[in-house]
């Protein structure tokens, strides 16, 4: 059993190291590397960076540019419920986990996505991710295992993120792709 406990305050440590400047030279060129993945996705996920996180947010700008639809999670007063998404739209407020979510919009069910970009402390090339801990990602995309990989999940990172062997667990989902400043990790065939 690995200790998830210290493998994720290591990883943390290795993404906190990252300068400024080339925290956004790597958001830049996660951007211009993922925006292919994401050719016929219409709906797209993304997240708001928390602490150390890879920016998703030059991406969630050339997606804009391109007329996608941009969504932000949001979660559920209630504990042990999946994220819903609403459209990207300012003003943002923090919400149940303290992280900024639109003040307004129409809730969509993370189904009803093409492909979402999600968070991650640590993956493998393999597409196995180690979350936050929390479980709020693997309990809203539990579905993806049964239905064609749809929505496609996109890891973003660091490259200094990637481990030998990710820590899994029977409930875990498995991205389907990795984009790190250094390069794209295919986990799976399907991308959107």
């Amino acid at each position: 059993m690995h200790d998830k406990h210290g493998l994720r305050r290591s990883l943390r440590a290795c993404r906190k190291a990252v300068d400024a400047r080339a925290r956004v030279m790597s958001a830049q060129r996660v951007a211009r590397r993922g925006l292919p993945l994401l050719r016929r996705a219409h709906r797209v996920g993304i997240y708001w960076p928390v602490g150390s996180e890879l920016d998703p947010r030059p991406l969630a700008r050339a997606l804009m540019r391109a007329h996608r639809a941009v969504y932000l999670p949001v979660a559920d007063r209630r504990p042990g419920r999946p994220l819903a998404f609403i459209p990207w739209r300012p003003p943002f407020a923090p919400g149940p986990l303290c992280i900024p979510e639109p003040r307004w919009g129409r809730r969509m069910r993370a189904r009803r996505l093409d492909a979402v970009l999600v968070p991650l402390v640590g993956f493998d090339a393999r597409g196995w991710r180690l979350g936050q801990g929390g479980g709020h990602y693997d309990r809203t995309f539990g579905f993806v295992r049964r239905t064609r990989g749809r929505p496609v999940l996109i890891g973003l990172a660091y490259e200094c993120q990637r481990l030998t062997q990710a820590p899994r667990e029977g409930h875990d989902v498995r991205l389907h792709a990795v984009v790190t400043e250094r390069r794209l990790y295919r986990a799976q065939d399907a991308v959107a």
